[in-house]
């Protein structure tokens, strides 16, 4: 039972926001080309490839990304790119409060499309 205890708290500490270390550096470098069109914006011919979201949280527990939209959005391209994309489409941000589930204080959430340019 005390390994559970020490489990669960680890997990509370680590939430599950992905990071630029979840990508590989292959994929790093692939992202800084991938453009970005915001839902307001036409983008020009493309191809969907999915839906997309990203989240840059502040767990207030561990060092971490700061939440700003520009994390999320870069968040949004390293997904782009892992899916063979290398554009973003229709995307959107908006700020949320506390989620139980990433265990985030403060976190901007971006949605948007994975999508390869014609």
């Amino acid at each position: 039972m005390k390994h559970f205890y020490i489990g669960m708290a680890t997990l509370a500490l680590l939430g599950c926001a992905a990071t630029t270390a979840n990508f590989y550096p292959h994929e790093i470098k692939e992202a800084e080309s991938v453009k970005a069109y915001p839902a307001s914006v036409t983008p020009p011919r493309h191809t969907v490839i999915r839906d997309i979201e990203s989240n840059s949280c502040d767990s207030k527990a561990a060092i971490r990304y700061p939440h700003t939209k520009g994390e999320s959005l870069w968040l949004l391209k390293l997904r782009a790119v892992r899916l063979g994309g290398d554009a973003v489409v229709e995307y959107s941000c908006h700020r949320e409060n506390y989620d139980l589930i990433s265990r985030c204080m403060e976190s901007m959430r971006c949605e948007g499309k994975a999508a390869k340019l014609d």
